[in-house]
């Protein structure tokens, strides 16, 4: 039986908001699911941004939306991840992958993953407060070079995440080098829950070349969902025209 390809909005700051959730919508140009931008774990507790919980209270989609935090002290992202959970969210996902500075020097983001312990806490913390289904991780391959996956994905299997999604590029390639499908299709083989490729795709052209090269059981697709909001619709089209071959 055919499984179909999961598409996925990525979360993009100031980007992924109730705005944007409504225009895919009245354009009936929808992805499988939503990831919203993140909110910042801190340990002094404080209010979680209204702005980013709109797009989850009035989600005006019917798809799922999972909100993401972004921090690296386990007690205070288990706090806020049972935070969300209390609203009409179908999970959480932890952002390991961020490469912006702001975020790395505080630890947090693809900063998580100069450290396998650090990374280890967080994602168990987690784990231990989220339902079967509700625990997403969004990760790079590394933080200098690509094999530093070969030691990351280990640590992010032993706590069974429900779905994690690939940004196939290390925290130092930024947006700008080429993508690595070898490692997701690793992932993929590895993994016992969906691989969702993230990176450079762009077209049906690209994200056929991602199916193709790595497996993946879905795509996350971010800018090109801004000079192409068409595109989910356009690949939803193209992949179940293929599978009716």
């Amino acid at each position: 039986m055919h499984t179909p390809m999961l598409l996925a909005l990525a979360p993009m700051k100031d980007v992924t908001d109730l705005a944007f959730l409504n225009t895919l919508k009245d354009l009936n140009s929808l992805p499988d699911y939503f990831i919203t931008e993140y909110f910042r774990t801190v340990a002094h507790h404080k209010k979680m941004s209204p702005y980013i919980l709109r797009s989850i209270d009035e989600n005006p989609t019917g798809r799922p939306i999972y909100g993401q935090l972004v921090g690296h002290e386990p007690e205070y992202l288990a706090r806020d991840a049972q935070a969300l959970m209390e609203h009409a969210c179908a999970g959480v996902d932890l952002n390991m992958g961020c490469p912006a500075p702001i975020v790395c020097r505080r630890n947090a983001g693809g900063g998580m993953l100069r450290s396998l312990k650090a990374m280890d806490a967080a994602l168990g913390a987690l784990r231990d407060v989220l339902p079967a289904g509700a625990f997403t991780v969004k990760c790079r391959l590394g933080y200098e070079t690509p094999d530093e996956f070969e030691r990351i994905l280990p640590v992010i299997a032993s706590h069974s995440p429900d779905r994690v999604c690939i940004h196939a590029r290390t925290v130092r390639e930024g947006y700008r080098s080429p993508v690595h499908p070898e490692w997701v299709k690793w992932a993929a083989g590895v993994l016992k829950c969906p691989v969702v490729a993230n990176g450079n795709i762009v077209d049906a052209a690209t994200a056929e070349a991602w199916v193709r090269l790595a497996r993946p059981a879905g795509l996350m697709i971010g800018r090109a969902a801004l000079r192409n909001p068409w595109i989910f619709s356009q690949l939803h089209a193209r992949f179940r025209d293929h599978a009716a071959v």
